[in-house]
């Protein structure tokens, strides 16, 4: 299995966080629709199982409407999951419902979902194929919801889907195991302290805030915080796949690219109007003249109903004193009335809270002290005021000293496996010092692979060519033609080499430790006659 940066995982988990952000609470509620009156059933037939007394024949009727609603259940994820899938895609509203399509999507859930009971233990049992299955099982409702593709088309899709990035799909479930245990943990912790905390709001004794103990005690609370758990953190879950869906099918299709234009192009137009809707004022404005619009602005000062906007009478006040000591007076006023209003608002709130619990009596309020301030609590205040300043300054230097010593280890990050290493990642002495290592290693594909990156280094540090990730080797190849037309035979010899790289990286033609010499002759002697 491939190692996997620890942060892709995470970022695919923020996209579906600001995917969920983005639909809203609308899409959510087609998968409660599904999970919560499945999660609801199941609580009641284990109540009434483990209180005994149930007959064979109302087991099997409550067995029945489990499955049903278990089907019902993947169905609607399916549709969330389209949803979803739409809202990546930046489409809008996908294909209409019709009968049709409600039968093929029920028809094909209900399979899938009949199958996973069956694949999953086996799946888990073996152990490596756990994190592709679960991806499988994903991939299909998100693009089941699409209605797009008929059944077997769709689990087609599904299964070449499900593969790509493996490492990627078992570094998700980490993190999914995680937070759903974080969320089980909050919740089990507020369904226990929730009888206490209405009696304490509300004051209100009834049986169900006197039955806290037989309530965290009861077999039946574990299932109903892991049921619980289930209808909160699945629609994450499916927004995880749904997004990782996109991403391999956009490897294909083209359609994160479709998606970005669509996007930009509803900026375009949202600026477009913004252009006309503030020009349209200037052209009005520049039909009146200055004097028309002064004369205007006079005559619409003398209408009765603009008096209230005249000035008041000045206040006569003690001349002579400063504008500088009147804002003072006014501002230390305006904070004593705020702190006024402020401690009267925590009075009432504790008031109300100890009066709850008849732990506070009744007191009189008191009042803002009328004297200032001792100095010393000035002096104090300025003291705890520098300290922090001081903690902060020292704060952002250790960070400025930190930095640079955390940023040189660069080369241990790459991999040159990956498809956007760029050239200018590293200058081209570590990239020769890579290949060298690479090529005691007897490892000729990834030293041929550096010592291209290193060619392309020096060409991009002598401004030959700008490196950057999104271009092509042809179009280096062209920008050198462009800019190196004096030099012939090295852009002859940089073509020769991009021919032999494409060769060995992309095709399947084996490399040689002479392949490798022979590369690195030929930069060398490209250097010499660009010099």
């Amino acid at each position: 299995m491939a190692a996997v940066a620890p942060g892709r995982a995470v970022t695919v988990a923020e996209d579906a966080v600001r995917l969920l952000r983005n639909t809203g609470f609308a899409a959510i509620a087609f998968h409660w629709m599904g999970s919560v009156p499945l999660a609801l059933a199941l609580l009641l037939f284990w109540s009434a199982l483990v209180s005994g007394g149930m007959t064979n024949r109302a087991c099997a009727w409550w067995s029945l409407a489990l499955a049903l609603l278990y089907l019902w259940m993947h169905s609607w994820r399916a549709v969330y999951a389209g949803r979803l899938r739409q809202a990546l895609e930046g489409s809008g509203r996908g294909a209409r419902w019709t009968v049709r399509r409600v039968a093929r999507l029920a028809a094909v859930e209900s399979f899938l979902g009949a199958s996973k009971l069956a694949v999953w233990p086996m799946a888990l049992l073996v152990g490596f194929p756990f994190a592709r299955m679960i991806a499988f099982f994903r991939y299909a409702a998100a693009l089941s919801g699409s209605g797009d593709l008929d059944s077997l088309q769709l689990i087609a899709r599904a299964r070449r889907l499900a593969p790509l990035d493996n490492a990627l799909n078992w570094s998700i479930l980490p993190i999914q195991w995680l937070l759903g245990l974080a969320v089980s943990a909050n919740l089990a912790l507020t369904f226990a302290v929730l009888p206490a905390l209405v009696r304490m709001l509300t004051g209100y004794e009834s049986a169900f805030s006197r039955s806290q103990g037989a309530f965290t005690s009861s077999p039946l609370f574990l299932l109903f915080v892991l049921a619980a758990s289930w209808v909160a953190f699945d629609p994450f879950v499916q927004a995880i796949y749904c997004v990782r869906c996109f991403q391999a099918e956009s490897l294909e299709t083209g359609e994160d690219l479709r998606a970005r234009l669509r996007r930009m192009r509803g900026a375009v137009a949202a600026g477009v109007l913004a252009m006309l809707l503030l020009a349209m004022p200037s052209r009005a404005a520049a039909s009146v003249s200055a004097g028309e619009l002064e004369q205007a602005v006079r005559e619409a000062m003398q209408s009765p109903e603009y008096a209230w906007r005249l000035p008041r009478p000045p206040v006569t006040g003690i001349r002579g004193t400063p504008w500088v000591v009147a804002l003072t007076e006014r501002l230390l006023h305006a904070g004593a009335k705020a702190l006024q209003y402020i401690g009267r608002g925590i009075a009432a709130i504790l008031k109300w809270i100890f009066g709850q619990l008849g732990g506070m009596p009744d007191s009189e309020g008191g009042a803002m002290p009328r004297a200032a301030l001792h100095w010393s609590v000035y002096l104090l205040i300025a003291a705890a005021a520098g300290a922090i300043l001081f903690l902060a300054w020292r704060k952002r230097i250790f960070r400025r000293r930190k930095q640079p010593a955390a940023e040189a280890p660069g080369a241990a990050a790459i991999r040159l496996e990956d498809e956007d290493v760029a050239a200018d990642r590293l200058p081209e002495s570590r990239w020769l010092e890579l290949a060298g290592q690479l090529l005691g290693a007897q490892n000729f594909r990834l030293a041929l692979r550096a010592f291209y990156l290193a060619n392309l280094a020096w060409l991009g540090q002598a401004q030959w060519v700008t490196i950057d990730p999104g271009k092509t080797n042809r179009e280096y190849q062209l920008e050198l033609e462009r800019r190196a037309r004096a030099a012939a035979e090295a852009r002859a010899l940089f073509a020769e080499n991009i021919a032999a790289f494409e060769r060995c990286w992309y095709g399947m033609h084996g490399v040689a430790r002479e392949d490798v010499e022979a590369f690195r002759g030929r930069v060398d002697e490209m250097k010499e006659r660009m010099a």
